[in-house]
């Protein structure tokens, strides 16, 4: 044995008895259990003093799940979550705008977009993407359906593995209107839809659509995508889901000089389009194709001459009961149109007139509103680290919801049952 280990093993010795004696030590000055605590101790505590050590504990009870109620308020609001700093792990978080309460979370996948909400609310869908070694390996995509009471999977649905990632937007996605079929957007960087069968669960095909993004709903087996020209493509479904006929418009926004912005909001069978310089672009879908009509501007002079421009990731929601359209604003050049506002404005569709300014609380990102008779306006704040809640007719702000997520761009209500 050499000299040093000789030393280390009396030095090893010598610690294990000196830990021996802390124990004894320890164990001496503990109070025995049945000891009441001193009269120094209880006094410092007062009446709040409860010894922990007789207190009872309850059984855990594994695999319970508790349901939300089955009569959903209109004032309950989705938010949506790609967690942009760990984009594996997206999320769609359920509120009571009313409260504040946070009412369940639905766990997504990888660069998550957002939630395709029928109007029958029994199930929601949530195209999705998953990588087998979570950041890594094989792909796999598929539409998953989603109890909305429960918060559970309850099915999915395997699709071709190229839907688009990119910062999340409701066209992203869509439901025809009697809620059957869904489309999702691919991009690889060919554009293309691929169409579900949610009712029968199942994959019903792939629509082509050349230089064309996003999915519209437009009718019971209709759908519709922007093209980079400025026209429509309308694409017709059969009722198994496959590609009956695509109908493309001409150019109807020119794309170079005032591009519409993709966030239109829809009324009946017509959907508005926001141009980046200031004019609405009604575009209904009639049995017949689409027909553009006349486009009108929300900015009068004044407004130009001070840079006034739409601007947010989601910018533009409709109240359709009122017929109230309402626009985050805020001062700015032309290329700025991703910018939040400070102020949100409102306009009747009906006189295409300006009704009303809101001072937003914080610059808004995004804004939805419930389509209640007493709407709520939801707004994301530009930090995303709130979501601002306002009464839609009066412009009041009622209550602020904190700590939302990791990156919370969208915002959706349910849809009145």
């Amino acid at each position: 044995m050499y000299p040093m280990d000789k030393y280390s093993a009396s030095w090893r010795k010598l610690w294990l008895y000196g830990l021996f004696l802390l124990i004894l030590a320890g164990c001496d000055a503990q109070q025995p259990a049945d000891e009441p605590a001193s009269s120094a101790t209880a006094a410092d505590a007062g009446d709040a003093y409860v010894d922990v050590s007789k207190a009872p504990l309850s059984n855990d009870i594994f695999g319970k799940v508790t349901a939300l109620p089955e009569t959903p308020h209109p004032h309950w609001v989705w938010i949506y979550d790609m967690a942009a700093s760990s984009m594996p792990d997206g999320r769609a978080y359920l509120y009571d705008g009313d409260t504040g309460r946070m009412m369940g979370l639905l766990s997504t996948g990888y660069s998550f977009n957002a939630l395709n909400i029928p109007g029958h609310y029994r199930e929601v869908y949530s195209a999705e993407t998953y990588y087998s070694r979570h950041t890594r390996g094989a792909r796999t995509d598929v539409v998953s359906i989603y109890d909305p009471f429960k918060l559970t999977p309850v099915a999915e649905i395997e699709i071709p593995a190229k839907r688009v990632s990119t910062l999340p937007r409701l066209a992203d996605s869509a439901l025809t209107d009697d809620d059957r079929f869904m489309a999702v957007f691919n991009l690889t960087p060919a554009a293309s839809l691929s169409i579900v069968d949610v009712e029968h669960r199942r994959f019903a095909g792939e629509v082509i659509t050349p230089g064309c993004a996003m999915a519209y709903a437009a009718g019971d087996r209709r759908f519709f995508a922007l093209c980079s020209d400025g026209a429509l493509l309308l694409i017709h479904l059969t009722d198994e889901g496959t590609q009956a006929s695509v109908q493309r418009s001409e150019p109807f926004f020119n794309a170079l000089e005032d591009p519409i912005l993709e966030t239109g909001v829809r009324h009946g069978d017509t959907w508005y389009f926001m141009s980046v310089l200031g004019e609405v672009h009604p575009v209904e879908i009639s049995a017949d194709g689409p027909v553009f009509a006349d486009t009108w501007s929300y900015l009068d002079e004044q407004d130009k001459a001070e840079n006034w421009r739409i601007g947010g990731m989601q910018p533009v929601t409709l109240h359709s009961a009122r017929q109230r359209l309402y626009m985050v604003m805020h001062q700015g050049d032309f290329f700025t149109y991703e910018l939040p506002g400070t102020e949100i404005w409102v306009y009747d569709l009906e006189t295409r007139a300006r009704v009303e300014k809101i001072t937003t609380r914080q610059p808004s990102l995004s804004i939805a509103v419930s389509q209640d008779d007493n709407p709520l306006l939801y707004a994301i704040t530009e930090d995303l680290s709130a979501l601002d809640i306002y009464d839609a007719g009066s412009g009041e702000h009622l209550r602020s919801i904190g700590e939302l997520g990791v990156t919370p761009f969208l915002v959706q209500p349910l849809p009145l049952l």
